[in-house]
């Protein structure tokens, strides 16, 4: 299966918006887009994924096409955690959900990211960089093409 805005639209209704912000509690992703490329927010916790027991990531976050064209592949990937202050915890829900959509056969078209959005970051940056599912993380995303980031209350260093 693909990665596109359509899939998600007629498969995840209730799940699946136009939008380029993804918010909870006080956190917020942003994802400028000063090119108007079409972007669609899906809801993965509790939505597409409805398992208790799998750990997932709040939101992905599809780039689909420029709005005048008719291009149906997918652009970039970005998966969303909005987190209170464990850090440890978004890297693996991350991590979970984007091996999750690949052992359901999605494939992954373009570039894929992971974003985490935490109150505060309570771990020195050394510290981070160095723990092995952070390291895993980015070596799963640079196979991918993307990277791991992460930022505090809001996070809008992405553009595209």
């Amino acid at each position: 299966m693909k990665f596109n805005c359509q899939h998600f639209q007629e498969n995840y209704r209730e799940c699946t918006k136009c939008s380029d912000v993804a918010e909870e509690n006080k956190r917020k992703y942003i994802l400028q887009n000063p090119s108007r490329k079409k972007v669609c927010k899906v809801r993965i916790d509790g939505c597409v994924i409805t398992s208790q027991s799998q750990r997932k990531c709040d939101y992905l976050m599809i780039v689909c096409e420029d709005e005048a064209s008719n291009q149906t592949e997918s652009v970039d990937l970005y998966f969303v955690e909005l987190k209170g202050r464990d850090l440890m915890s978004a890297v693996e829900q991350l991590t979970e959900t984007i091996k999750y959509f690949q052992s359901e056969k999605y494939k992954f078209t373009g570039k894929v990211f992971a974003r985490a959005v935490v109150t505060r970051v309570h771990i020195p940056t050394s510290s981070i960089d160095t723990d092995a599912r952070v390291l895993s993380l980015r070596k799963l995303l640079k196979k991918l093409g993307g990277d791991f980031a992460y930022g505090s209350v809001q996070f809008e260093k992405d553009r595209i």
